[in-house]
């Protein structure tokens, strides 16, 4: 888990996560539009999931005015908004955002990084996205995992798509 740094101290824009109940995402993404960078619903996999591009102050007041309509993800040692690095959500919005009627969701927790290689694909419809490989019935499929929140698995990608990325 991250800690808070003096990147989200100073209220530079970050992407946040927010849980939203009773299947209003979409009156939640008009009325918090306006007030924000950005937006994403990964409505393809999970559509109860919106994701805020914006400073911690306004996430904080979002929360607090949309209390009861959805949840921010925070982190559990100060309880503050769990901010996601850039990186991370633009690989997450390049692999929810195609059509894939193979992907999966997968919970968060049961993915284990160390039995597959961390990975870039090179070519095919996820080229560019990061991740980890995993045998999911047989096939290799890469493994997209916002840490603490969702992870999904794509369809089935070719060795020669795969390039691995050194830690």
């Amino acid at each position: 888990m991250q800690s808070v740094s003096k990147r989200q101290e100073s209220d530079e824009l970050c992407w946040y996560a927010a849980k939203v109940f009773y299947n209003r995402t979409h009156i939640v993404e008009e009325k918090i539009a306006p007030l924000v960078a950005e937006i994403y619903i990964p409505r393809k996999v999970i559509s109860s999931l919106v994701f805020i591009k914006t400073s911690v102050s306004q996430i904080k007041r979002i929360q607090k005015e949309w209390y009861g309509y959805m949840k921010v993800y925070t982190m559990i040692s100060s309880r503050e908004p769990y901010p996601i690095r850039s990186h991370d959500m633009d690989v997450f919005m390049l692999v929810t955002s195609l059509v894939d009627k193979k992907m999966q969701l997968m919970d968060p927790s049961a993915v284990n990084y160390k039995e597959g290689e961390k990975v870039r694909v090179t070519g095919g419809i996820f080229k560019g996205a990061e991740g980890y490989i995993k045998r999911i019935r047989g096939d290799k499929r890469l493994i997209v995992c916002i840490e603490g929140i969702i992870a999904v698995a794509t369809s089935y990608i070719p060795s020669v798509y795969l390039e691995k990325i050194e830690n």
